[in-house]
């Protein structure tokens, strides 16, 4: 199948991810990118030019139809047979022009209901919606009797491979009591200042936000993306990996969460009801309701060592079975 992802070619992107898993299973994809266009270029001129086109989307329609204009052609050329956008603020002309092709478009939302921008997602007329959240599954299906489907997020496990070492070897190699990765919002840079003040050695990697940030914390940050590879081995390689769930996550789960997991990492994260589905163990385990119980059971499980790594294992023969790219890209295709 000739399947056409509208979304971030960004490395170990969610779209980079499915194009992969894709291939992997003998489809043609390809990545369309609002920043990759050949006529409408807007990576050439860098971040200043993503700046202005996100204000153009914002306030004017016939600009933002413009951008997705540029993007159909593209499309057009390549003959899909399945459209499936990640962008939620996908314009629905063209939505409406690729289903004027006689292929299929569906829209898979891999993140939180604050996403929404102006519910492009909503007047779009597509074939079928996936998005992860039941709370927002039973708001769109009750309420607006959207064809749309519940999935579970996914990590490579090609791309992101435990390290074939006895994790507590492994351990020793990075030194890392605790670590967190992804962007540091306000909620979870205060989370992190109570794990530090309690005198938890801890890292933190991805990149310093522009604003509202914290510098007491400037002594964690490690000032290192993590990606493929090294992302794999370094959550495998800490003793504790460390999740905060955003708090629009109503009913579900970060990608951090399968990706941890799926690397053989040994996570503790916010408590969510979703955790009794997900994983083979109690959730009381893994899990903590506050912050005080999170670091808690953090000097819990720095003073057992052979129980965290009993637990990462059996997760991780768990999630090698169910939640991978590959399990994900062929329940999307099953739906539809």
């Amino acid at each position: 199948m000739k399947i056409a992802i509208i979304g971030s070619n960004s490395a170990d992107s969610f779209e980079f991810n499915l194009n992969e898993a894709f291939g992997h299973m003998g489809h043609e994809s390809r990545i369309f990118d609002i920043y990759d266009g050949k006529s409408f270029n807007l990576r050439r001129v860098g971040n200043y030019a993503r700046i202005l086109n996100k204000i153009g989307r914002t306030y004017s329609d016939g600009y933002d139809r413009k951008v997705f204009g540029t993007i159909f052609q593209r499309v057009e050329n390549f003959h899909p047979e399945l459209v499936l956008c990640v962008y939620r603020f996908t314009h629905p002309s063209f939505v409406a022009n690729c289903k004027s092709l006689g292929c299929k478009v569906i829209q898979v939302n891999p993140d939180a209901l604050t996403t929404f921008e102006f519910q492009q997602v909503f007047a779009s007329d597509y074939d079928a919606w996936f998005t992860k959240d039941p709370y927002i599954v039973r708001f769109m299906k009750d309420n607006m009797h959207l064809n749309v489907f519940q999935y579970n997020e996914a990590f490579n496990c090609r791309l992101h491979a435990k390290p074939d070492v006895p994790k507590l070897e492994f351990e020793k190699q990075f030194d890392i009591d605790v670590m967190t990765y992804g962007t540091l919002y306000p909620y979870r840079a205060r989370m992190l200042k109570a794990v530090a003040d309690a005198g938890i050695r801890l890292k933190i990697y991805g990149v310093t936000p522009h604003r509202f940030y914290d510098h007491s914390l400037d002594g964690f940050f490690q000032h290192k993306y993590l990606t493929g590879k090294e992302k794999a081995e370094t959550l495998y390689g800490a003793k504790i990996v460390f999740n905060q769930m955003h708090y629009a996550e109503i009913e579900s789960v970060n990608n951090r969460f399968f990706e941890a997991n799926g690397s053989g990492a040994f996570q503790l994260c916010d408590y969510r009801p979703i955790l009794h589905d997900l994983l083979p163990i109690d959730p009381e385990k893994v899990s903590f309701h506050n912050i005080d119980e999170g670091i808690d059971k953090i000097k819990y499980y720095l003073r057992h060592p052979e129980e965290r790594a009993e637990i990462a294992q059996k997760v991780y023969e768990h999630f090698m079975g169910r939640y991978t790219y590959d399990h994900l890209c062929g329940y999307i295709l099953s739906k539809i």
